[in-house]
């Protein structure tokens, strides 16, 4: 519960933007009760070039419901961020 109230009192909403540059990917799923959908693509909005992934029909357990999808996801993610930097 003190997790819960804490993510409820902090926002890191006008800190997104310093993370302009850095490769970012927010996952969020449709039916998480704890990270809610609307606070993560609130999240992808302000950070500058992020990428918004939406698991519509999974809960707060997307990495388990839906792991070979998270998985292709980030393995993309990361491909993208070496091809970029020259490290592939």
């Amino acid at each position: 519960m003190k997790q819960l109230s804490a993510m409820r009192a902090y926002d890191a909403t006008p800190e997104l933007g310093r993370l302009a540059g850095l490769p970012t990917v927010v996952a969020v799923a449709g039916h998480d009760r704890i990270a809610r959908p609307e606070i993560g693509r609130a999240m992808a909005a302000g950070i500058p070039g992020a990428r918004l992934v939406e698991f519509p029909d999974a809960a707060h357990g997307v990495c388990i419901q839906r792991a070979e999808e998270i998985n292709a996801q980030l393995d993309g993610h990361f491909s993208s961020v070496e091809k970029a930097r020259g490290m592939v």
